[in-house]
């Protein structure tokens, strides 16, 4: 009964290990967190913003990678070489936004929010003659 009892439990325990090992060991054993965290949200409604391209590069010249926002506004990064880096937001109907000087450190995880600004909220607060008699043209 007792060589039952050990049997049956190496063979539960022996996959678990299996499993636990090919997935990079147990906490804080090798296992990689995503170096940069963040999410994006619209300037005016803060609300998040889904579809947008965050590119990031080294400033020296390192290859260049793009990620996108969920339906939360959210995005990480795995595993980005140690550095100064460069973050570029870009999507259709907002401003591009551009943050340089973010230093990434080995083993630490970063979290950035950005706020984007979209080309409509720039209409309302430009005056302009001419482009008073276009809106009127509108009309």
């Amino acid at each position: 009964m007792r060589g039952t009892k050990v049997l049956l439990l190496l063979a539960v325990a022996l996959p678990l290990s299996l499993v636990t090992r090919a997935n990079g060991g147990a906490k804080g054993e090798g296992k990689s967190e995503p170096a940069l965290l963040g999410s994006v949200s619209d300037a005016s409604t803060r609300k998040p913003v889904q579809g947008v391209t965050v590119s990031i590069s080294g400033t020296k010249g390192q290859d260049r990678k793009e990620f996108t926002t969920d339906a939360s506004g959210n995005f990480k990064v795995p595993q980005l070489p140690t550095g100064e880096v460069v973050i570029i937001l870009e999507k259709k109907g907002y401003k591009t936004y551009r943050k340089e000087g973010i230093i990434i450190k080995e083993g630490v995880s970063l979290k950035l929010n950005f706020d984007m600004s979209s080309f409509e909220d720039d209409e309302s607060d430009v005056f302009h003659p001419f482009m008073r008699m276009l809106d009127g043209a509108k009309r």
